[in-house]
């Protein structure tokens, strides 16, 4: 059994080249004998070959004259702006780009801003709530010998503590 051996990449190329008739007279004769020799080439140029045929099946439909005359405007334009004009379009267009990023970061950054004030508004905190009852976890260990409420309560009806004095603003602090 033969081995079969691959076709370089410029053997490839004149196997389209040759197809088309493009070849010169050397170049002809190398491909003829590789595809003498080859049944990989043989299948390529079959492959090829077929390729081409259902190309020319296709309908084939010409550009209108407003298509040809835009794209000459345009490349003529292009030409004339030549690479200073490339430049400024690159540079527009990264120009645009960072605006664009800086705009989507800024949003991101108002969402965040804005999440973070609502959560601290709306979900409750754990130590607020221990702060706002300080003075009771203060005096709790007060609050625990006392026994019971019934006899703090007789005890302000009788007035016997007042309100706020001098005394409770030391031990505050």
């Amino acid at each position: 059994m033969a081995k079969l051996t691959r076709l370089s990449s410029e053997q490839r190329e004149n196997l389209t080249a040759y197809l088309d008739g493009e070849l010169d007279e050397s170049a002809t004769q190398q491909i003829e004998q590789v595809l003498a020799s080859s049944p990989v080439a043989r299948n390529e140029i079959d492959m090829l070959s077929r390729t081409w045929d259902m190309l020319d099946v296709l309908p084939t439909h010409k550009a209108s004259d407003e298509f040809a005359r835009k794209t000459i405007t345009h490349l003529r334009a292009a030409e004339q702006a030549g690479p200073a004009g490339a430049a400024a379009e690159l540079v527009y267009r990264n120009a645009r780009r960072g605006a664009v990023l800086m705009l989507w970061a800024g949003v991101l950054a108002l969402c965040g801003y804005f999440g973070f004030l609502a959560t601290n508004h709306y979900i409750p905190n754990e130590f607020e709530q221990l702060l706002d009852d300080y003075p009771i976890v203060n005096n709790l260990d007060k609050y625990t010998e006392v026994g019971s409420l019934d006899f703090l309560e007789t005890l302000k009806s009788k007035h016997t503590f007042p309100e706020h004095s001098e005394h409770d603003d030391q031990a505050d602090k």
